[in-house]
């Protein structure tokens, strides 16, 4: 393809919603293994609002992020989750990306929740399911999230690849 056709290819988004998880405290933590180190971390609860997409986090999905082997404290995300809307539409949404928090800030003592999210690369690309024709278009699309930590756990800025 003549470059003149890439030139013509641009990648756009518009937001879709921010979204708030919070942790279970019954967690099972990391597990070691032959393959590397896997974190298991429930969903205890959450919400998530945007323009035409509310409601709450259903608990019971969870992470399953695999720490790097590299010792960076890099992880891979492995989310899984049912978000329940406001007028009770199920969506299972399921999201891999990564994690990197420079090793100097984290031996800095300061809490993952005060750190600049600039400072730290924290990416995913969830995708969702539902079977509810008021939502069906979230079926056809890819996102992307921008996370960050939070006093109660996580948050992520979703954005709707257009």
């Amino acid at each position: 393809m003549p470059k003149a056709d890439y030139d013509r290819l641009h990648l756009t988004g518009d937001w879709l919603c921010d979204v708030e998880l919070v942790p279970a405290p019954d967690s099972p933590g990391t597990i070691d293994s032959p393959w590397g180190a896997t974190n298991i971390g429930y969903i205890a609860s959450g919400d998530f609002s945007g323009p035409g997409l509310t409601g709450h986090v259903l608990p019971g999905g969870g992470d399953w992020p695999a720490l790097s082997l590299d010792g960076q404290n890099s992880y891979q995300v492995n989310v899984r989750a049912v978000w329940q809307t406001e007028d009770n539409a199920l969506i299972y949404v399921r999201y891999y990306g990564f994690i990197d928090v420079p090793k100097h800030l984290l031996e800095s003592g300061i809490a993952m929740s005060d750190l600049d999210p600039s400072s730290y690369y924290f990416r995913t690309a969830p995708t969702f399911r539902t079977g509810d024709a008021r939502y069906s278009w979230l079926n056809k699309i890819l996102a992307v999230g921008i996370g960050r930590f939070t006093q109660e756990g996580l948050g992520y800025r979703i954005f709707q690849i257009n």
